[in-house]
């Protein structure tokens, strides 16, 4: 495969960067370093799903690519890649299914090579988490989005206990980070929580806007739509943060900043009934609305006063009272 030089934005993790909280669950927690036994591990993800309501291959599949990403930190280029996606919101505690891993390179080379090494250091690790890790199954294919080229995609087999599963990680290069990658905590499902370097949530907030406003109403990434409201629902943010970050998204983008409520105005019936589809399909019910209307409505509150430019940088977004006022909130941009 022929090298595709490119070079990433951002800068290494600051020191002391803030931690989000994590809900409580009331749930014992058992630490992976007591458990050696692959058979062990399997079967406690069984007891956990079941506990939870949740499917046992979901949380085998979340287990190995957490366990991925743990190794990951104890490698060399534990400080080149930087966590974004659905795996990245369990650190703001908002996990949600997810099949992959997404990750944006910074300040290397991106290519199938650079991506082999990183898989062979992450499966040579030695660790008592269960999961053996094939490099040599690794294969190495082109993202390409709307017919651009947007990363590599790497896949690759694991084994835990009788289990055969896949870990999928896309990794993109170039996309402004702002203000810049944080180090944040990972829950594991079974214990052993670990710091890696991640998007901040104003660029999380940031690319799901732009998204939206590219999109419209042709716009069918429901899970972003989940994502936004939940943010919008659990913390506090400063108007200019949040600003500062979609207006970085917008200008790499070149997309003009306009009117979300503009932008998604359109969707019909039919909108509807695939939005219910989608939240049956996926068990994400608890973490979303029943009708997109009313999903887009709270969406709308949070963002487009910063869309319209109606708020000085100082004002704070209330999650209680979902809307934004004068405050000394901590917010979690900082």
């Amino acid at each position: 495969m022929a090298e595709t030089k490119r070079r990433a934005t951002g800068r290494t993790p600051r020191d002391g960067a803030h931690h989000p909280p994590r809900a409580w669950t009331g749930e014992k927690r058992i630490g992976v370093s007591d458990m050696t036994d692959a058979v062990h591990i399997y079967h406690s993800l069984q007891t956990l799903a079941r506990r939870q309501g949740r499917a046992t291959s979901e949380l085998h599949t979340l287990y190995v690519l957490e366990r991925f990403l743990e190794r990951l930190t104890r490698t060399p280029y534990r400080d080149d890649l930087v966590l974004k996606g659905g795996v990245l919101l369990a650190a703001f505690a908002l996990r949600r299914p997810t099949r992959d891993i997404d990750m944006q390179a910074l300040d290397v080379t991106l290519d199938e090579a650079y991506l082999r090494r990183v898989v062979e250091a992450v499966a040579a690790i030695d660790a008592d988490d269960g999961v053996d890790f094939d490099a040599e199954t690794a294969r190495v294919t082109p993202i390409r989005d709307e017919d651009e080229y947007s990363g590599l995609r790497i896949r690759l087999t694991a084994h835990l206990h009788t289990a055969r599963l896949f870990v999928h990680m896309d990794v993109s290069t170039g996309d402004p980070i702002w203000p810049e990658p944080q180090l944040v905590e990972l829950p594991g499902l079974l214990g052993d929580d670990f710091m890696i370097v991640g998007y901040p949530v104003a660029t999380v907030i940031a690319e799901k806007t732009i998204t939206m406003l590219q999109r419209g109403a042709s716009n069918t990434r429901w899970r972003d739509y989940v994502d936004l409201r939940n943010l919008a629902r659990r913390y506090p943010y400063r108007a200019g943060d949040v600003a500062s970050a979609i207006a970085a998204v917008a200008t790499h983008r070149e997309v003009p900043l306009t009117s979300i409520s503009d932008a998604v105005r359109g969707y019909d019936a039919d909108a509807e009934r695939k939005w219910a589809a989608w939240r049956s399909k996926t068990d994400i019910e608890e973490q979303s609305l029943p009708q997109l209307n009313d999903q887009l409505r709270e969406i709308i509150a949070f963002l487009e006063p910063i869309m319209l430019g109606q708020l000085a940088s100082e004002m704070h977004w209330n999650p209680e009272g979902q809307k934004w006022e004068p405050g000394a909130e901590d917010p979690l941009c900082e």
